[in-house]
């Protein structure tokens, strides 16, 4: 008789039940955990699950509050050179407001717009103070100087270029946007060099002076302030700083003496800094001038014609005798006449006042208007002596009568002149005689 037992009742099926039902338990624990980690597992909340990254220097970065970098307040888009240009940065978080707890390290650069090259400038933070600048151009900006979620710094750039400003830095959460800025020159504080001299006199100078500012960069539309000044009068002049060549610029600076006494010759820049002198200018030497020298080649002319015209009338006047004169010679008396009255009442109205020019003559001049030949009348006085010429305020000239010795009439007697003089006179007495006694 044959006898059958159940499947399960065989121990090796047994133990593979056991076993596959061992696998089923072991995959069922496994797979909720597998499903929580993938990618169609539930997102944790953020704000219960914040993520914090450590700061190289210590500083924390809140990710969930600062996610960008932005400016606070206005832009600058240009500055003179050397002179600071501030520029500031806020974090902001999610909600929009300022993330007041952020701090990080990073770092400023300053480089030219045109080529990217680093430019030569100082940075200083409003807490921390000056920055350091590494090797490659970069400011190191600690998180310290972070204040309230705020970044304060001040530029100052030391080349007239256009540049661009970054804040950067691998944790800083946003990069904000550069800055492009236009760095003018100096045009108040300059600096001469190069001169080139046309003329050097110790009473003129006429000299081509480079102009630069204080940091090297060429400076047109400033401009020299030339100041001579004597012991009673002060003149300035405005000189333009233009272009010259090989991009440099540049003025001429010119003076010249306009008085007989000494001076002082002085250039400035606008910020009034002394760039060259004080120069002194000596006087006019010593020497007695000749009484024309201030006179105009016009007005000597006019003397000379004059002076001519005066010998021909006299000289005409006394060959022609005891003749009958006739109107030519009538009309030549008339301008003697003439020019003497006006010379005697040009002397007249010099000696009351002193010391006059010319506008001056003609003013006091009675009954007025003042002849017109009262210039070659004061012309003729000049050339013999009788007035003296001085330069007044302005160069001009002031006449004045000049002072000559009296001295008391002498009379020598020649005897053996007078013995013939009488000898004459008796041969021409008898000479008449006996033309009268003839038949």
């Amino acid at each position: 008789m044959t006898v059958n037992r159940p499947l399960f009742g065989d121990p090796r099926y047994r133990t593979v039940l056991l076993t596959a039902v061992a696998l089923a338990l072991l995959a069922a624990a496994i797979a909720p955990l597998g499903l929580l980690g993938g990618p169609s597992g539930r997102v944790a909340d953020g704000s219960s699950l914040a993520t914090h990254i450590s700061a190289r220097d210590g500083g924390i970065l809140d990710v969930g509050s600062g996610p960008s970098i932005g400016e606070l307040g206005p832009v600058p888009d240009e500055v003179t050179v050397g002179v600071p240009a501030d520029f500031a940065w806020q974090a902001i978080d999610a909600s929009g407001a300022r993330a007041t707890t952020f701090s990080v390290a990073c770092g400023l650069t300053v480089t030219d717009s045109t080529n990217g090259s680093s430019v030569r400038a100082w940075a200083n933070a409003s807490t921390t103070g000056p920055l350091v600048r590494s090797a490659n151009g970069t400011f190191s900006v600690p998180s310290s100087a972070w204040v309230g979620g705020a970044l304060d710094l001040a530029v100052s750039i030391a080349s007239a270029v256009p540049v661009t400003v970054r804040l950067v830095g691998p944790l800083l959460p946003t990069l904000p946007a550069p800055v492009a800025l236009a760095v003018l020159p100096d045009l108040d504080h300059l600096v001469l060099y190069a001169p080139k001299t046309n003329l050097s006199d110790a009473r003129a100078n006429d000299t081509f002076w480079h102009v630069r500012d204080r940091f090297g960069d060429p400076t047109p539309g400033a401009f020299l302030i030339v100041e001579y000044s004597t012991g009673t009068s002060v003149s300035q002049a405005f000189v333009p700083v233009t272009w010259a060549t090989g991009g440099t610029t540049g003025a001429w600076v010119n003076y010249s003496a306009s008085g007989p006494g000494t001076g002082t010759f002085v250039v400035t820049d606008e910020a009034h800094t002394t760039l060259l002198g004080p120069v002194p200018v000596p006087a006019l030497a010593t020497s007695a001038p000749s009484p024309t020298a201030s006179l105009s080649p016009l007005v000597l002319a006019a003397v000379a014609l004059l002076a001519v015209g005066a010998v021909v009338g006299m000289g005409a006047t006394v060959v022609g005798g005891r003749a009958r004169p006739s109107p030519e010679r009538t009309e030549a008396e008339e301008e003697l006449r003439r020019l003497a009255e006006g010379r005697e009442t040009v002397v007249d109205i010099v000696r009351r006042a002193g010391s006059l020019a010319l506008p001056e003559i003609e003013n006091a001049w009675e009954p007025p208007p003042a002849p017109p030949a009262l210039a070659d009348w004061v012309a003729s006085l000049v050339t013999d002596g009788t007035l003296t010429v001085t330069l007044g305020e302005g160069g001009r000239a002031r006449f004045a009568v000049a002072e000559r010795r009296r001295r008391e009439p002498r009379v020598t007697l020649d005897e053996d002149a007078l013995e013939r003089g009488l000898a004459r006179r008796d041969a021409a007495v008898e000479d008449d005689h006996d033309d009268e006694g003839a038949p």
